[in-house]
């Protein structure tokens, strides 16, 4: 009886650490120019699966300009469109400073 009880400790435990790791959002981005061919990019522990101009990705951070910009970095340079998910996008002066840019608010143009 012992013996079955470690079991089922060990499974309630088990499904305790995987529930978190399989509710992580799906987190788009979507570039500015579409990839060549299906390429996988890891940026932030985050493996992005990019087709054409959409990568998708099941994230455990956050949308903001750091986890945008370390795509930027190990992409070598993609520029992003958009970046988020479901519930929240980055901005378009957020998207300027991802993309290494600026932003100029009185027209909504980012610029070099």
């Amino acid at each position: 009886m012992n013996a079955l009880r470690s079991i089922v400790a060990a499974a309630v435990m088990s499904a305790a650490f995987v529930a978190p790791a399989m509710a992580r959002d799906l987190y788009t981005i979507k570039l500015s120019s579409p990839v060549a061919e299906q390429t996988r990019i890891i940026a932030l522990n985050t493996i992005w699966d990019c087709n054409g101009d959409t990568c998708l990705a099941r994230a455990d951070h956050g949308v903001n300009v750091r986890s945008c910009r370390q795509f930027v970095h190990q992409s070598n340079g993609l520029r992003i469109a958009s970046y988020g998910d479901a519930n929240e996008q980055l901005s378009a002066a957020e998207l300027a400073r991802c993309n290494g840019e600026t932003y100029q608010a009185s027209n909504g143009q980012s610029g070099q």
